[in-house]
C-alpha cells in the first residue's frame, strides 16, 4: 500500500529525482517550495507554495518527511551568503520537524558531507567515515557545514523527546539529470556548463590546479541508498556516495571527451577550490544495509552532459 509523502524544497535536484522515484514505487508525493520558477517541471503528485522559514499548516497524515529545503550557498558567493544561510537552515529544519514530531512521522534529514572536519580533507587525507572524522567540529570555513552539523543533532534530539524514527544520509557531491545550471550549480554540472559554453577548440577555467580530488555519486544510486537505511531503519549519521575518487582535472578530461570537443584546461589557483580531498568511506552502509554505488561514472556523466545540454539550449532559445 502507499505511502502519504512529503518532501521540502521540492523543486531541488535531488528532490525532483526522488520525487519521481517515490512516485514510481506507489506513494502520494506532497511537496513544498517557495518558488516555481517558468518551466520548471513539478514530479510531485501535489505542489504547495510555502516559505519554510513560517511553520507548516497543512494537514498533517504523512507516513515520512523528506527536509532537503536548505539555504545552500553558491561558492562563488559563498562570503557573503554567511548570514541568510546560518539564519534560515536551522529555522527550516525546527519548523519540518516540529511538523513531522506531531504525527511521528518518519523524518529523513539530508546531511551533508560539507559537516566533515576539515583537518582530514588534505591531500592525503583518509576516506571519511562518520565515527572518526567528524567531530571535533571543524567543518568547511563557512557556516552551511556548521549549521548541517547542529541540524544533525537536533535531528537526534527530536528522535529521543518524541521517539520518531529518523534517518541521516550524509550525501557527498550527487550529480545527475535535473541539477541545477541556473542559481547553484555544483562540480559537474557547471563544468559542463563551462564546456558546453567554450568555443571548439577553446578552453575553460578550473578552479583551483586540478589536484583536489572529490568522489561523485550519481542520483539513482543515491535513491537506492535511501530506500535502504529506511527499509532497515538505520537512524545514526550514515555516509552516502561514491568511494571512486577522481581529480578535478580528470572528471574535466572525461567531460571534454564526452563533448568531442577540443578544449585546453586554464588553472585558476587563487579561484575557490574548496578542500584537497573528500572521499566516501561506506564501510558502514555496506555492514548496515548491503548498498553501494554500482552505477558506472563514465555513463553518469554522459547523461549529466546529455541533461545539461538540453537545458542550455532551451535556455537559450528562450532568450533569443
Amino acid at each position: 500500500m502507499g505511502m502519504r509523502v512529503l518532501i521540502t524544497g521540492c523543486q531541488g535536484f535531488i528532490a525532483k529525482n526522488l520525487a519521481q522515484h517515490l512516485k514510481k514505487q506507489g506513494h502520494y508525493v506532497v511537496g513544498l517550495d517557495k518558488k516555481l520558477r517558468t518551466g520548471d517541471p513539478v514530479f510531485v503528485d501535489e505542489f504547495i507554495g510555502h516559505n519554510m522559514e513560517e511553520a507548516i499548516k497543512i494537514e498533517n497524515d504523512f507516513d515520512r518527511v523528506y527536509h532537503l529545503s536548505a539555504d545552500v550557498p553558491n561558492s562563488k558567493f559563498v562570503g557573503s551568503a554567511q548570514m541568510a544561510t546560518g539564519r534560515s537552515n536551522p529555522i527550516q529544519s525546527i519548523h519540518a520537524l516540529d511538523f513531522a514530531a506531531k504525527n511521528k512521522s518518519h523524518f529523513i534529514y539530508a546531511c551533508s558531507a560539507m559537516m566533515y572536519n576539515t583537518e582530514h580533507q588534505g591531500h592525503n587525507g583518509p576516506d571519511l567515515n562518520e565515527d572518526d572524522h567528524i567531530w571535533p567540529a571543524n567543518p568547511a570555513g563557512n557556516i552551511y557545514g556548521m549549521e548541517k552539523l547542529y541540524n544533525m543533532q537536533l535531528v537526534q534530539e527530536y528522535a529521543k523527546y518524541y521517539d520518531m524514527k529518523v534517518a541521516l544520509p550524509i550525501f557527498h557531491a550527487m550529480y545527475g539529470p535535473h541539477c541545477d545550471i541556473f542559481e547553484n550549480s555544483k562540480v559537474v554540472a557547471a563544468m559542463c556548463v563551462k564546456i558546453l559554453n567554450a568555443s571548439d577548440p577553446g578552453e575553460i577555467e578550473i578552479w583551483g590546479d586540478g589536484t583536489q580530488i572529490r568522489s561523485f555519486c550519481y542520483i539513482d544510486d543515491l535513491m537506492t541508498g535511501l530506500d535502504k537505511i529506511i527499509e532497515h531503519n538505520v537512524h545514526i549519521p550514515i555516509n552516502m556516495g561514491s568511494d571512486e575518487a577522481i581529480s578535478m582535472t580528470e572528471l574535466a578530461d572525461m567531460l571534454i571527451k564526452i563533448s568531442g570537443k577540443q578544449i585546453k584546461k586554464n588553472y585558476l589557483p587563487a579561484g575557490p577550490a574548496g578542500c584537497m580531498r573528500r572521499n566516501s568511506d561506506n564501510t558502514k552502509i555496506k555492514k548496515l544495509t548491503g548498498w553501494k554505488p554500482n552505477y558506472p561514472l563514465q555513463q553518469g556523466l554522459k547523461n549529466t552532459y546529455e541533461f545539461v545540454m538540453a537545458q542550455v539550449k532551451s535556455n537559450s532559445e528562450a532568450e533569443a
